[in-house]
């Protein structure tokens, strides 16, 4: 096993035990005992169990970025449809059973930059900026190519508006402050919240008209287990 697939190996055994125990309660000793490798060999790929939250971070993010790379490229998407999926898929994502580890990460998302030495906040520091440049391309690109007709006010305002959606923010509440009592509030509710506030923007209309029924296989077609919403 080389070292890179030991390492993504250490990694899937962290990210099971923060399912199990939480983030908080995980031990970093325990992922050298469950992966079957020495507390020396561990320690030759991290230095401790903040060293995984932000290695698990940054590997994650880029899952995140290529998702949305990916989402931007589907042709199959009018413009809208492909904001409104890169919009929804995070939630789609944090939302859904498989990763409750993204709604753990995503409250405790400041504290990562913390955990980081130097070379590692320079390497978080790109990737945020990365994903922020692809997220604004979401909108941008349409407004370049004319299909989406607002003043940089209205813009920046509906923006603002969708920002809490495009974190996940809005699933905090449901799925941490009340843990396991969720508030019932289904994707398509979301959906049609994106769709309102996306309404008060003028499109084109070749790409006014999103299919609900599209955007949920794009998801399925792209979505990555990724801890973050970004």
């Amino acid at each position: 096993m080389t070292k890179l697939e030991r390492e993504s190996r250490l990694l899937e055994v962290a990210r099971e035990l923060i399912l199990e125990d939480g983030m908080v309660s995980f031990k970093f000793a325990d992922i050298a005992k469950r992966a079957e490798v020495s507390r020396a060999t561990l320690y030759k790929h991290f230095s401790g169990k903040e060293d995984v939250l932000v290695s698990l971070f940054v590997r994650d993010a880029s899952n995140t970025r290529q998702m949305l790379v990916d989402i931007q490229d589907y042709e199959p998407l009018n413009d809208r449809e492909k904001l409104i999926t890169a919009l929804l898929a995070p939630v789609s994502i944090s939302s859904g059973t498989k990763n409750r580890l993204g709604i753990t990460f995503l409250s405790a998302n400041p504290g990562i930059y913390l955990f980081a030495g130097e070379s590692r906040q320079e390497e978080l520091e790109r990737i945020i900026d990365q994903l922020r440049n692809i997220h604004t391309q979401f909108w941008m690109t349409p407004m370049r190519k004319g299909t989406l007709i607002a003043t940089q006010e209205q813009l920046i305002k509906v923006m603002a508006a969708v920002y809490p959606y495009q974190r996940g923010c809005v699933l905090i509440p449901q799925s941490i402050m009340t843990l396991g009592n969720h508030i019932n509030r289904s994707l398509f509710d979301v959906y049609e919240n994106l769709m309102l506030y996306t309404d008060k923007l003028e499109w084109h209309e070749d790409h006014k008209v999103v299919e609900y029924d599209k955007v949920l296989k794009a998801i399925g077609k792209f979505e990555r287990e990724s801890m973050i919403a970004c």
